[in-house]
């Protein structure tokens, strides 16, 4: 069988051009949509058409994801969103599988074994999948997939989304409220959701008429909030407040500021987001932004379940809503004499 990627390779297109030929979408010059679709009725490609199915017939489907540290199944986020897919699956008596993705420089190297399974009938994509991937799984095939975390302009996908930006607003105001005047934002990677969260933070504090103070790490892991407190004391020594761009990089800023001498919330005040279970158990217990983690997998195996039985419908993109949950790590802004130079500490860099 003929696939997208071979019409993309033969042309010297990528694989979203060959997608928006062959979907008569926008974006694509005359000439460029010309040579696509000589190629491709020469190799005899044809778009997978999708059949309706009962959602009584359905009798397994799959969970893919990027690569991620020790797996889906042990991701402090993720993990939770496995466990509300796998419930509504046992709830419908479907198997359940998954596969971690084969992504090398934001390209799929292989096929997961989920993508080409007869047995299956749909995939719930969790996660920071490319576009250039997910293009690339629907394209050679019919099954019907749903996003977990993840979404893009004009969407083609079902997809089930964090309400971010609410959520960093909470999280942004709560220490505005406070008396903090200078929070800097722990940026991440270019994920979809922590974009989001990124451009809620500036919002805020431009409507306050504050500045943004902005760290993009590398990662999402606590060595990335620490590597964000550092370079904070470095450039911006007047912050009296972090927001993360998740738990684990709060978890990192904590700890680092507490190995430099400073206390936390009395020195700095530090925000997360997420809600992941060790964010209660570290000293002090962090205060964060709620996500339902659970509940984000059961909506989209619901998602997935309606696709399959109606494949025309419209395509949707659910939102759910988020919640500040107070902890020990905030509190007022510090007095205007440096906590490190009342303490006679320095950054130990």
């Amino acid at each position: 069988m003929v696939t997208i990627r071979q019409v993309a390779k033969k042309a010297g297109v990528s694989i979203g051009t060959v997608s928006r030929v062959l979907n008569n979408k926008p974006g694509v010059s005359r000439k460029t949509r010309q040579r696509v679709s000589a190629i491709a009725y020469e190799l005899g490609y044809t778009i997978p058409k999708r059949t309706h199915v009962s959602a009584s017939k359905v009798t397994h489907l799959g969970l893919l994801s990027p690569p991620m540290s020790g797996g889906v199944k042990t991701n402090p986020f993720y993990h939770n969103v496995f466990l509300g897919v796998e419930q509504v699956c046992q709830a419908h008596h479907i198997n359940l599988s998954f596969n971690t993705l084969d992504i090398y420089n934001g390209s799929l190297r292989s096929f997961p074994p989920l993508s080409v399974d007869d047995n299956v009938s749909g995939l719930v994509m969790v996660g920071a999948i490319p576009y250039e991937v997910l293009l690339s799984l629907t394209q050679a095939s019919t099954l019907s997939v749903v996003l977990v975390d993840n979404y893009f302009p004009d969407c083609p996908w079902d997809s089930v989304m964090i309400d971010n930006v609410q959520g960093i607003r909470l999280a942004t105001e709560y220490l505005i409220d406070r008396g903090h005047h200078h929070i800097t934002f722990i940026n991440g990677p270019d994920h979809p959701s922590i974009v989001e969260r990124c451009l809620g933070y500036e919002q805020v504090l431009r409507h306050h008429n504050l500045i943004p103070t902005i760290f993009t790490s590398a990662g999402l892991e606590p060595t990335d909030g620490a590597w964000g407190v550092t370079q904070t004391l470095r450039q911006a020594p007047e912050t009296t407040a972090f927001v993360c761009a998740n738990d684990s990089q709060a978890i990192g800023a904590v700890k680092k500021l507490q190995e430099l001498g400073y206390k936390v919330p009395e020195d700095f005040s530090v925000v997360g987001f997420d809600d992941i279970d060790l964010t209660q158990f570290i000293s002090p217990p962090i205060t964060t932004i709620h996500v339902d983690r659970v509940t984000l997998g059961q909506i989209a195996t619901e998602m997935l379940l309606a696709r399959i039985t109606h494949p025309d419908r419209p395509i949707f993109k659910t939102v759910v809503a988020v919640a500040l949950v107070e902890r020990a790590s905030v509190c007022g802004p510090r007095a205007a004499q440096p906590a490190f130079e009342a303490l006679g500490v320095r950054p130990k860099f």
